[in-house]
């Protein structure tokens, strides 16, 4: 029971990927999905801008092949974060993004 509440309680990190509009993030959403890169669109996290707008969520273990994807399409991302959510509180991560295995990285 311990370790079941330990692994409630590890931290999965992801890749926040901003864009300067929401055009070029559907435009990035379209090209990483054709490239079979797991996604997420989400609303811009508070603790990366205060501006509204749609970022993507990926795998960091991902991440140099979204970049590669990303310079070939012109879909140019304007920023690059790194985001933690304990396990419990990244279900949908973990479901959609594949993060399972991932082990505090």
């Amino acid at each position: 029971m311990a370790d079941n509440i330990d692994r409630q309680e590890e931290m999965l990190t992801a890749v926040v990927i901003t864009f300067p509009s929401s055009h070029y993030a559907f435009q990035a959403e379209k090209a990483c999905q054709e490239a079979g890169i797991p996604l997420l669109l989400i609303p811009l996290p508070r603790e990366i801008s205060a501006d509204c707008g749609v970022a993507m969520l990926i795998s960091p273990k991902l991440q140099e092949r979204a970049t590669e994807v990303l310079a070939q399409t012109g879909a140019a991302p304007s920023g690059t974060y790194q985001i933690s959510r304990q396990r419990s509180r990244a279900r949908l991560w973990l479901r959609v993004l594949h993060l399972d295995d991932q082990r505090n990285t």
